[in-house]
């Protein structure tokens, strides 16, 4: 699974027509990896075809949040306190606020908003499901299945895994699916998070079993060296544990060369960071740009020094 360059276009992100012009324009360019909300799986893989690109070229990926996982809440915005001051609209990555109120379908739960209002307006709240379930009864190619498991109970990770792997062995489309596990060292130590994947490797059987490691979540954007640099260091304690490592959170163009000269070997997923390279740039230059990131990305990644 290594060397792979995978696109994140958010759990929470059911906006499809969004997703499937970003996901076919980054397939283009050569991206190996697309991790999108279950709600578009269908109609994107449908639109893959009916662009001329072949299914089994690419690895599909959709993800599940355990309850209280950031990657599965949404903002809202009380309208009462509430000034209008349109800082949460600054801020927002997705463009999925007009105060007050929030676009559910863009909204991917990255806090943002949260953190620029002065006024207390906004809070967060856990979604449903997202369609997960639903599309483990559809007829679909579904490559991987990502856990989010940033919470601080081990118990609940542990039951909602179980559950999770039961739901995933009486479905069609997801019998072999691999399993990658996406989470920070915000509530685990290294100890902690050495024994909660041995357990949860476990349980997975004989799955593929990977490890997303989420350094500065939803923050690629910012595409400051400081802000990869945890993913890196996480990725490289992750890796000493023998998994197989995909970086995400704060992944930007300062990654792939410092995974390079830290000598890691893993995959890469781009968020905020991709999804913002090419958003005002003009059609003719859209393409253009993220092939050659893809190509620089790669060969970092590949790079036999690694």
């Amino acid at each position: 699974m290594s060397g792979k360059f995978k696109l994140i276009t958010g759990l929470g992100n059911k906006d499809e027509n969004k997703v499937k012009s970003l996901v076919l324009l980054w397939a283009k360019a050569g991206a190996d990896i697309f991790d999108t909300s279950p709600v578009t799986i269908p109609s994107l893989q449908k639109a893959f075809i009916e662009n001329g690109l072949n299914l089994e070229d690419f690895d599909f990926c959709t993800s599940y949040a355990i309850k209280g996982d950031f990657h599965g809440k949404k903002a809202k915005i009380d309208p009462i306190l509430c000034k209008l001051c349109n800082k949460c609209k600054k801020v927002c990555i997705e463009g999925a606020i007009e105060p007050p109120n929030v676009n559910e379908l863009k909204c991917i739960g990255c806090s943002h908003c949260k953190k620029a209002c002065k006024y207390g307006a906004i809070s967060l709240y856990d979604s449903d499901d997202d369609g997960f379930f639903e599309l483990l009864k559809k007829d679909v190619k579904l490559d991987t299945v990502e856990i989010h498991i940033s919470i601080k109970d081990k118990k609940i990770i542990k039951d909602e895994f179980k559950k999770i792997i039961k739901a995933l062995n009486n479905s069609n489309c997801a019998k072999n699916s691999k399993i990658s596990v996406c989470f920070n060292r915000t509530y685990f130590s290294n100890s902690k998070t050495e024994k909660i994947l041995e357990k949860l490797k476990e349980l997975s059987g004989n799955r593929e079993f990977m490890v997303q490691a989420d350094g500065n979540s939803m923050n690629g954007a910012n595409n400051t060296l400081a802000g990869t640099i945890e993913t890196v260091a996480f990725g490289l304690f992750v890796k000493s544990l023998g998994y197989d490592v995909i970086l995400s959170g704060g992944c930007n163009e300062f990654s792939a060369e410092l995974a390079n000269k830290a000598g890691l070997t893993c995959s890469i997923g781009f968020g905020s960071f991709a999804r913002k390279m090419t958003e005002n740039l003009p059609e003719d230059e859209k393409l253009k740009v993220a092939k050659e990131f893809v190509r620089k990305t790669k060969e970092l990644l590949n790079d036999k020094q690694c």
